[in-house]
């Protein structure tokens, strides 16, 4: 498929991927979506940069995209670490510009969801939570106090029980919103997981072993 002087994104979504849930692989055309990958189940993380390869080389993209858009979290340890190292390889070796963008983000660059709360399902029963201002919040979902009224959007919001909430959507956000949100977000260096929990692997309690000899 040539460009004819189009822009060509290729847009990444893994931060859900090792929560067993869902992602995306999409490319754009200018601003029309020419392919989509839904990834899924055990191993999809895995098959990130296959499914990648895959797509650039069923478009005739030989070159590689001009620009990469990835959702950097909130999310998964597993999907977020897989996709943003992967978009961040990817730019460097096409010489691509990066562009991360938060869950809330882009569900806010609607303006329908343009107030909203975004709440992101995560392990153990709690949810993650990100506040219009950009600030984050994890816990168990009855710990959480929200203001009256309330737009709570994002695949965590059924797990709140409010009467006091204006409105409850329980979605994830599409391909579209994705790029929509990280066309608008100017390009950066190698992207940052926003994480919001501490990593549960802890380093081997007699430490490190030591650097090999020259």
């Amino acid at each position: 498929m040539q460009s004819d002087g189009a822009t060509r994104s290729l847009v990444l979504n893994g931060a859900t991927l090792g929560a067993g849930s869902s992602g995306d692989v999409a490319a754009f055309l200018g601003s029309e979506c020419v392919a989509q990958e839904h990834l899924e189940g055990v191993g999809a993380t895995a098959s990130l940069a296959a499914t990648c390869q895959n797509l650039l080389r069923m478009l005739g993209w030989q070159k590689g995209p001009h620009r990469i858009i990835a959702v950097t979290g909130p999310g998964s340890f597993t999907g977020l670490r897989a996709s943003l190292a992967l978009a961040d390889g990817l730019a460097f070796g096409f010489g691509a510009t990066l562009h991360g963008v938060t869950t809330g983000q882009c569900f806010r660059s609607n303006p329908a969801w343009a107030n909203s709360i975004c709440v992101t399902q995560a392990r153990r029963n709690r949810i993650y939570v990100e506040f219009q201002d950009g600030s984050l919040w994890a816990g168990a979902p009855d710990e959480l106090a929200l203001p009256e009224g309330s737009c709570v959007i994002g695949n965590g919001a059924s797990l709140l029980q409010s009467a006091d909430l204006a409105r409850i959507d329980v979605v994830q956000p599409d391909i579209a919103l994705i790029f929509e949100a990280g066309s608008r977000i100017p390009a950066s260096g190698p992207l940052q997981p926003l994480y919001i929990d501490a990593p549960e692997a802890k380093p081997p309690a007699q430490g490190l072993r030591p650097a090999p000899l020259p």
